[in-house]
């Protein structure tokens, strides 16, 4: 996903927490080291992916990064698990899921999610 977006002329930062992952990035891209949002600032970027991860862990990612979170335009959010709980999360803090679609990759499926931040709705 960050190299497609790059690809299309966005700037993107991506974010790890585990070192043997954050290792795994290309290193062509613009790269940090860190939990969530606690590596970049407010207004840093328009908008994020957090993916391959669970429904609880993102939710944690919103909550910690509250002040970056709010700063965003758009968010992908991926769950490999607990997507109807990170659903239900989101409407009680106020996001507005504009879209959603059921993804197959291999013998899996995830649900994917375009929202926008409560301080974002048109």
């Amino acid at each position: 996903m960050a190299l497609r977006l790059r690809a299309g002329g966005r700037r993107v930062i991506a974010c790890e927490m585990a070192a043997g992952a954050f290792a795994r990035l290309p290193a062509d891209l613009e790269r940090r080291l860190g939990d969530g949002f606690s590596v970049l600032a407010p207004g840093e970027v328009e908008g994020a992916v957090i993916a391959g991860m669970g429904g609880h862990k993102i939710a944690g990612i919103l909550e910690r990064g509250a002040a970056v979170a709010s700063s965003l335009h758009w968010l992908v959010l991926q769950p490999q698990q607990h997507s109807e709980w990170l659903l239900a999360f989101l409407e009680g803090a106020g996001y507005e899921v504009r879209a959603g679609r059921d993804v197959v990759q291999g013998r899996r499926s995830y649900r994917v999610l375009l929202v926008t931040p409560p301080d974002e709705h048109p």
